[in-house]
C-alpha cells in the first residue's frame, strides 16, 4: 500500500485592504477554516493521475491523467480549461526550478475542496500554495505567471491566525498577529449568491492612476482597525474604507445599493461585485440572519465560524 503525504492549504477573506494592497497597501485578511485538502500517494506507472473533487458534491468529480511530458514544452491549447491551467502550472514551475516537475511522474494526486467553488474562497490560491509546497518554487513568482494578484490568498493559505500583508514582488512582507477582539463574535458573512471574476476586476483597478497618498492612507486604515476599540469604531473604518475605494474607483458601496436599512455597517470583500460581504453589527445573530435571508441571501455564516 502506498504511504499518502498530506497538505491543507486554508482559504482566505480580505478584511481592509482589497484594492490597493495591490500596489503595496497593507491589508489586514484573515484564513477560514475551510480550505482544499491536497492528498499524494505513489501510483503504477509514470503518468500523474490527478483528481479533483468537492466536498458532498459528488457531480463535481473530475480526473485527469498527464504523460511525463506534458506540460515540458509550451502548453498547447486544450480543450478542457481545468486540465489547461493545470498544465500552465507545471510549465511554469518547471521553469522555475527546472527538473522540480518530474517528481509528478507516477503519482496520484487528490484535491478535495471543503466549500462550494462559487464562494471564492480560493480554490485557486490554495492550489498554487499546495504546488508550490510540493514542488519547492517561490508561489508568488508561480501565481505572478499564472493567476495573478496581490498574493496575500497566499500567505492566508498557510497560516495559522489574522496576517497583516504588504505586497513587494515575490517577497512580501507578512506578520501573523494576535488579534480577536470580542466584537467579532457578533458579526457574520454573507454570501451573495454570485462570484465575482476577480481577473476583471484586477483590470479595472489597473487601468486607474492611484496616488501614493492614497495608498498610504489606505494601508493606515488597516492599523487603525486592529487597534479600533469596539464594533462601532471599527465600523466607521470599514465606511470610511468603502468610500475611499467609491471615490477612486467611481463605484457605489454594497450597503448603498443593497442594504441602505441595514443595523449596522455591510462591507464589501475583495473584488467588490460578488462573494462574500462581512456585516458589522451587534445585533444577535439571529435578527442578523433573518434580515439576509428575507431578502434571498441563504448563506449567513457567524465570524467565529468561518475564521480559523
Amino acid at each position: 500500500m502506498h504511504k499518502e503525504t498530506e497538505f491543507y492549504g486554508h482559504g482566505k477573506l480580505l478584511l481592509l485592504g482589497e484594492y490597493f494592497v495591490l500596489d503595496g497597501a497593507t491589508a489586514l485578511a484573515v484564513p477560514t477554516r475551510r480550505g482544499q485538502r491536497f492528498s499524494v500517494a505513489a501510483r503504477e506507472g509514470s503518468t500523474l493521475e490527478w483528481t479533483m473533487t468537492v466536498a458532498g458534491d459528488p457531480s463535481a468529480h473530475r480526473r485527469f491523467t498527464f504523460s511525463p511530458d506534458d506540460w515540458q514544452a509550451e502548453e498547447p491549447a486544450d480543450d478542457d480549461p481545468l486540465r489547461q491551467r493545470l498544465r500552465q502550472l507545471f510549465h511554469v514551475a518547471e521553469n522555475l526550478r527546472p527538473g522540480c516537475t518530474r517528481q509528478l511522474h507516477g503519482q496520484r494526486i487528490t484535491t478535495t475542496l471543503d466549500f462550494p467553488p462559487e464562494w471564492g474562497l480560493g480554490s485557486s490560491s490554495t492550489l498554487v500554495w499546495f504546488l508550490s509546497e510540493l514542488l519547492d518554487v517561490n508561489a508568488y513568482d508561480l501565481l505572478e505567471q499564472t493567476f495573478g494578484g496581490s498574493g496575500y490568498d497566499l500567505a492566508c493559505a498557510g497560516a495559522e491566525g489574522p496576517i497583516l500583508y504588504t505586497r513587494n514582488g515575490n517577497t512580501p512582507k507578512v506578520s501573523e498577529i494576535d488579534w480577536n477582539p470580542d466584537w467579532l463574535a457578533t458579526t457574520c458573512f454573507v454570501y451573495r449568491n454570485r462570484k465575482q471574476n476577480s481577473r476583471e476586476a484586477l483590470a479595472r483597478y489597473a487601468s486607474i492612476d492611484i496616488s501614493p497618498e492614497t495608498i498610504w492612507e489606505a494601508g493606515q486604515m488597516s492599523w487603525m482597525f486592529l487597534q479600533a476599540p469596539h464594533l462601532r469604531a471599527a465600523a466607521r473604518i470599514a465606511t470610511a474604507y468603502e468610500r475611499l475605494i467609491a471615490e477612486e474607483l467611481g463605484l457605489k458601496p454594497v450597503q448603498e445599493t443593497h442594504f441602505a436599512d441595514f443595523d449596522g455597517t455591510v462591507k464589501s470583500l475583495g473584488a467588490w461585485g460578488g462573494d462574500f460581504v462581512w456585516a458589522i453589527t451587534d445585533q444577535p445573530l439571529e435578527n442578523t440572519r433573518a434580515y439576509f435571508n428575507d431578502r434571498g441571501y441563504p448563506t449567513v455564516i457567524p465570524y467565529n465560524e468561518m475564521v480559523l
